[in-house]
């Protein structure tokens, strides 16, 4: 199978908490999401042995940073001292999460860990920003390239670094690791009631130009390992799909459902809808179609859509196709 067609880096893990059911996923929607989920290179670093230590960057640290307004007045006064993990066994919610709700209350009734809690708010503060950035920035020249040889715009850095200051600031991740930055970056956070958190800033910021949709996508682990785990091990994913509008998407280890937040004109996120299944498609997004002239099975895949009279939607984006 090609190499962008592999769903065996970190945006497939990512992705599958997105549904309800990973057989539902398999069963349903094998061959499309075999398409959509595809990745230009391996997503984290590897260790040579289960028993090495991480490791961590010393080029990117963040506990000198100072206050930023970037992610609003509660952030910013917030010390680590004041903040306690709330965790408790009993997973069963007493309220039921509501259409409307804004995503503080909908976290607030779907997970009684206040650190996951902290963390994606602070996340989705930096999605906010990022949406602001890529409808006013200007991306016309390439800045550098990054160590999976990508040309990086500047539009990816602005996004790189928004998402570490909001890990940074949510005083709860211990490491974090982006297409960008891929070794281990040290958050400060706790390794105890923690979490690791794996990001790509910013998927097809190449397409920004041309004003198609984009998107950042990030799965959170608990604890202080990126490497040796899987998707299964996530207690939660996300993605932000920046284009005519602004969507959070969320989901939850030990809540049911995939939940879209909306991005309203004040700059709050509401909950617009809950999926809690999903139903096979008749939708087709194809990476790197130039493989079907030396990999007779992927043509096959591809003429088998086009004879079933599948419609094909592709946008240059993982994010954006996944999320259709």
């Amino acid at each position: 199978m090609p190499r962008q067609m592999s769903c065996h880096g970190l945006g497939a893990r990512i992705f599958r908490r997105f549904s309800v059911s990973y057989r539902t996923v398999i069963e349903g929607f094998s061959m499309e999401t075999g398409i959509a989920c595809y990745t230009r290179g391996p997503f984290l670093p590897t260790v040579s042995s289960k028993h090495s230590p991480p490791s961590v960057s010393p080029s990117f640290g963040f506990r000198n940073l100072k206050s930023s307004s970037l992610f609003g007045e509660s952030l910013r006064v917030a010390s680590k001292s004041t903040l306690k993990v709330s965790r408790t066994k009993d997973t069963s919610l007493v309220t039921r999460c509501e259409i409307g709700d804004s995503l503080e209350e909908f976290l607030t009734k779907a997970t009684p860990d206040k650190g996951l809690i902290r963390l994606l708010v602070s996340m989705g503060e930096a999605l906010r920003t990022i949406s602001f950035k890529v409808k006013t920035a200007s991306c016309g020249g390439t800045q550098c390239v990054n160590s999976f040889g990508d040309e990086q715009l500047a539009v990816d850095l602005l996004a790189n670094q928004l998402l570490f200051e909001a890990l940074n600031y949510s005083h709860f991740c211990k490491y974090a690791s982006s297409e960008e930055n891929p070794e281990l970056q040290d958050m400060g956070g706790p390794v105890e009631g923690g979490f690791s958190v794996a990001f790509d800033p910013l998927d097809g910021s190449s397409i920004v130009d041309t004003n198609f949709t984009v998107g950042t996508i990030f799965g959170v682990w608990p604890g202080d390992k990126l490497t040796g785990v899987t998707g299964r091990d996530q207690v939660a994913a996300a993605m932000g799909v920046m284009g005519p509008r602004t969507t959070y998407v969320l989901a939850l280890k030990d809540f049911p459902g995939t939940h879209e937040f909306l991005l309203l004109d004040e700059g709050k996120w509401q909950h617009v809808k809950e999926t809690t299944e999903i139903g096979e498609g008749k939708l087709f997004s194809p990476g790197n179609l130039r493989a079907t002239s030396d990999n007779l099975d992927y043509a096959k895949l591809i003429d088998y859509y086009v004879s079933e009279k599948y419609t094909l939607r592709y946008t240059g984006g993982m994010v954006p196709d996944v999320n259709q």
